[in-house]
């Protein structure tokens, strides 16, 4: 099966209890790699440690919009020199989200400059974080990608025709357990026009989980769940959705 879970938090919440207990039990339901990702400057050193320890993963590092507003003057220049870390393969999570009005809107545009600069300098992908703004992150971002910017499109939520500047630009998507969820029609019908090549799955445990697996944190042993329904959304054998996922996020990461 050989599954890429894209984007997980395993030492964030509840798993971090025992991170290694939860990727442990990833191996043994299939997955072979997963990117673990930093929510600010002071949780980046502890996922890189966790990362160093397991070969099979690998680390993003960025400062999450809704904590920018609490970041303070010298993170960014830390999160620049974690980027230097072998283990490191993206940028991120950043980006902007109206939903939870965390942090001002310009304070967030402002990070997400930075770390598309930074993107751009490292010559990694950056990873998106978008609610409720995916036509400003489009207008925010075309000048990045003119000059070469690299994105991942994490947790894809929107409208099914919000994808489409980044099915254009030829970004990956990646698909969460709101694939599974009764209400998310639109996250479904958006999965059916991304183009197979550039469909990725992920947990973003430990919140998320998908449907079927009771009332549990969420854990990168269930990207196996999410996989299974984007191959039933788009009429696919499960393999075959299994294979181009984790070939896709191979080619993403550099994995």
């Amino acid at each position: 099966m050989g599954l890429v879970d894209t984007h997980c938090h395993l030492t964030y919440g509840a798993l971090a209890a025992d991170p290694a207990g939860a990727w442990r039990r990833a191996r043994e339901a299939g997955v072979d790699a997963a990117v673990v990702v930093a929510i600010d400057a002071a949780s980046a050193p502890g996922v890189l440690d966790f990362v160093a320890g397991h070969p099979e993963l690998r680390a993003a590092v960025g400062i999450h919009p809704n904590e920018v507003a609490a970041a303070g003057a010298g993170d960014m220049r830390r999160i620049a020199e974690l980027a230097a870390h072998p283990a490191v393969v993206a940028i991120g999570e950043s980006g902007l989200d109206t939903y939870w009005d965390r942090a001002p809107l310009a304070l967030q545009r402002r990070y997400l400059d930075r770390h598309a600069e930074l993107a751009l300098a490292r010559d990694l992908p950056l990873v998106l974080h978008l609610r409720d703004t995916y036509p400003l992150a489009v207008e925010a971002l075309e000048p990045y990608r003119a000059s070469g910017l690299r994105g991942v499109v994490h947790c894809f939520a929107g409208e099914a025709d919000e994808a489409d500047p980044f099915i254009e630009w030829g970004w990956p998507i990646s698909y969460s357990g709101i694939l599974t969820y009764p209400q998310a029609d639109n996250v479904r019908a958006a999965a059916r026009r991304t183009p197979l090549p550039q469909c990725l799955v992920e947990t973003d445990a430990p919140w998320l989980t998908p449907r079927g697996h009771g009332k549990v944190d969420n854990e990168p042993a269930f990207v196996v769940t999410t996989a299974r329904r984007l191959a039933a959304v788009k009429e696919l054998p499960f393999a075959t959705v299994a294979a181009a996922t984790t070939d896709n996020a191979r080619a993403a990461f550099g994995l």
